[in-house]
């Protein structure tokens, strides 16, 4: 199994693949690019989840992408959540050897650009709530999955 070291997510270190977000201080965040889409995907949908996290090494078998639509992860329960990217190669699909894992803080929201490979986003907590919001086609083909042939290793507590 290959085995890749996480990161701190920075805005600088994420931005070929989306953006990073906080409400740092009272006011209000405005984020750039939450339902950023092509002109097929016209039905907004806003979409909260609920996700077990694993207890030790996250094991990686597959990513996906979202041909029409940026995809934006807002942490409600404001647990950490680990972040895993890629590159593609060429028409082939991921890039395993360019695979990118970040941890992000409980503040942070992420926006991963239209058609970004990634991992489904993964609390650090034991268990924690997301909102998801994106745009689709309602036609299908809105997530795109890539297996990998072989599986990666993400250590978070490293």
């Amino acid at each position: 199994m290959i085995s890749i070291v996480p990161q701190p997510l920075t805005q600088e270190t994420f931005a070929p693949y989306g953006l990073v977000s906080g409400l740092t201080e009272v006011g209000s965040l405005l984020i750039e690019d939450a339902f950023g889409a092509t002109e097929d995907a016209q039905k907004p949908v806003l979409q909260v989840v609920k996700i077990a996290s694993p207890q030790q090494i996250v094991v990686i078998k597959q990513l996906e992408a979202h041909p029409f639509s940026a995809q934006t992860f807002l942490p409600l329960d404001m647990a950490p959540s680990l972040i895993v990217v890629c590159d593609w190669n060429g028409t082939e699909g991921p890039d395993v050897a360019t695979l990118k894992a970040f941890v992000a803080r409980p503040d942070q929201i992420i926006t991963y650009h239209r058609g970004v490979l990634h991992h489904k986003i993964t609390p650090l907590a034991a268990l924690a709530t997301f909102a998801m919001a994106m745009r689709q086609t309602g036609r299908g083909g809105d997530t795109v999955i890539y297996e990998l042939g072989e599986p990666v290793g993400v250590d978070p507590s490293v």
